[in-house]
């Protein structure tokens, strides 16, 4: 029986072939290796940071934008807001509006990109690169181990970040097993007496003090950017969401009272 879960990963798979089949994966690959393509930024650092940073979704087909539609002027805006990384939420069967924005963006502002997207083939991994992106998510639950750690080594062998994404001390474990540098922890799942932070916290006992923290969800208000910050949360991930609401999280990561690791 096909379960949900990999009927999305064979979508993904079969899109991807689409455009392999009009692109080579040779030539992505030379395209991503090229000396005249812009470096990656450092995306690991900017979590590192002092107070705990905030990443901005973008999701340019959610149905319920209010006041930013527009992808580098809602960029440009976070920019201004001083948020430290832009999400952008790739959709099935828009990869090429996707690729659009994204060069856009880059091409308006420095503000790091994170591509949200299931990542399931290298030659995702090349094209992010050659699209400008600084960063991208693997996601432990969509593979086993061996490919994990050669899809993470080849995103940082292109100098970008890897978001391994993980849901328990399990797949955390996973994570650090194969060396990532940034994990991202979705609790949103998470049923059970401790508060979500709690829950965060648990997760995170299994990682290395220099592994980055990222928390994957569950946090709206600055209350709660203070609770996970007094976890060891570096940064916070938020899905599309008002820019006023956007300002008050940053602002509260950035605020002095923040904790910071």
């Amino acid at each position: 029986m096909v379960t949900v879960e990999n009927r999305i990963l064979q979508d993904v798979a079969a899109e991807v072939a689409t455009r392999e089949a009009r692109v080579t994966f040779r030539d992505v690959k030379d395209q991503s290796r090229s000396p005249g393509l812009p470096a990656a930024l450092d995306v690991r650092s900017v979590f590192l940071g002092s107070g705990c940073n905030l990443v901005a979704g973008f999701d340019r087909f959610a149905s319920d934008w209010s006041d930013h539609k527009d992808p580098v002027d809602f960029a440009t805006r976070l920019e201004e807001c001083g948020a430290s990384v832009l999400s952008y939420m790739v959709r099935r069967g828009r990869f090429d509006i996707a690729a659009q924005d994204i060069r856009d963006i880059k091409a308006a502002v420095d503000l790091p990109l994170l591509l949200d997207d299931l990542i399931v083939d290298p030659y995702q991994i090349h094209e992010a690169r050659v699209l400008g992106a600084d960063a991208l998510a693997l996601a432990v639950w969509t593979m086993d181990q061996h490919k994990l750690a050669a899809l993470l080594d080849r995103t940082e062998s292109l100098g970008m970040t890897a978001l391994v994404e993980v849901r328990n001390p399990g797949e955390a474990a996973r994570a650090v097993e194969v060396g990532a540098s940034v994990v991202a922890i979705d609790i949103t799942g998470y049923q059970g007496p401790k508060t979500l932070p709690e829950a965060f916290a648990g997760v995170c006992s299994q990682l290395p003090p220099e592994t980055a923290r990222i928390v994957l969800g569950g946090c709206w208000t600055p209350k709660e950017l203070m609770a996970f910050a007094r976890q060891s949360a570096d940064a916070i991930y938020v899905p599309h969401n008002p820019l006023a609401s956007t300002r008050s999280l940053i602002s509260a990561g950035m605020h002095p009272a923040c904790p910071s690791r």
